[in-house]
């Protein structure tokens, strides 16, 4: 993955929303104009333009979760907010455990986006955040309070959110290239180019070069046989004394 990418990871927390208890990561309030009147209208929020469509359906998945865990109620006497998780937080033990799930299952849904999937800075932080809002829940009472009010889903939620917007950007600008179809791609033209280079190369080592013959040796010359070669002629003077001192006899004069 681009390094690029890895470096958003770090900081991300400094992009999250600064109260995630009263911030909704699923829907916003938007003006809409009509009839000359300004109006408030609430509608899913948007995905960040540039992200991919694999980055984006997560997206939109996790902020729809994290609304339906921590937002999805209103309480009619102090408009206060809450969602399931706190509900199922009320069942001891078994709720704190079925919302550590819940919970998990978030993280586990993050850590298939597109490229190396979620930093492990961020992954870090999003584990700290239900790790707190877990040991909060085994204080009676004062803890499903705590535990309602912390929201670690809702947290978690903007931190993917800050996450992937500049994630978006960077792909957006084309500094950071990920996804199963660019690099499919970009492998067939590797693949494509080194072909055409083999196939330069064995086309260029034909030029120039003829066919090779072997070069022409001259003839050695062999020896005469011994049958056809004409007798020594007799030795002249009388037989002459050998390196031992013995008079050699020439074997011609028994004939």
């Amino acid at each position: 993955m681009n390094a690029a990418v890895k470096m958003i990871g770090k900081h991300a927390a400094g992009k999250v929303k600064r109260n995630p208890n009263a911030d909704n990561p699923y829907m916003e309030w938007v003006e809409v104009w009509k009839n000359g009147k300004c109006k408030r209208k609430k509608q899913e929020r948007p995905i960040p333009d540039g992200l991919s469509a694999n980055d984006g359906k997560i997206l939109r998945k996790i902020r729809k979760k994290a609304y339906h865990y921590d937002q999805s109620f209103t309480c009619c006497c102090f408009g206060f907010r809450f969602g399931w998780s706190a509900i199922i937080g009320l069942i001891p033990l078994i709720g704190d455990i079925i919302e550590v799930l819940m919970s998990l299952s978030l993280i586990r849904a993050a850590s298939k986006l597109d490229g190396d999937g979620l930093p492990n800075r961020l992954y870090r932080m999003m584990v700290i955040n239900i790790v707190i809002d877990f040991a909060a829940g085994f204080v009676p009472i004062l803890g499903d309070i705590v535990d309602a009010l912390y929201r670690a889903n809702t947290r978690n939620a903007w931190l993917l959110d800050a996450y992937l917007t500049e994630k978006a950007a960077l792909q957006k600008a084309g500094l950071v290239v990920v996804g199963g179809e660019e690099k499919t791609q970009g492998r067939q033209q590797t693949m494509k180019g080194d072909r055409d280079v083999e196939q330069g190369l064995d086309s260029m080592g034909g030029v120039g070069q003829g066919p090779m013959t072997p070069a022409v040796l001259p003839p050695t010359r062999t020896p005469a046989p011994r049958a056809n070669m004409a007798p020594l002629p007799p030795r002249p003077g009388p037989p002459g004394r050998n390196l031992t001192g013995r008079q050699m006899r020439d074997p011609r004069d028994h004939r």
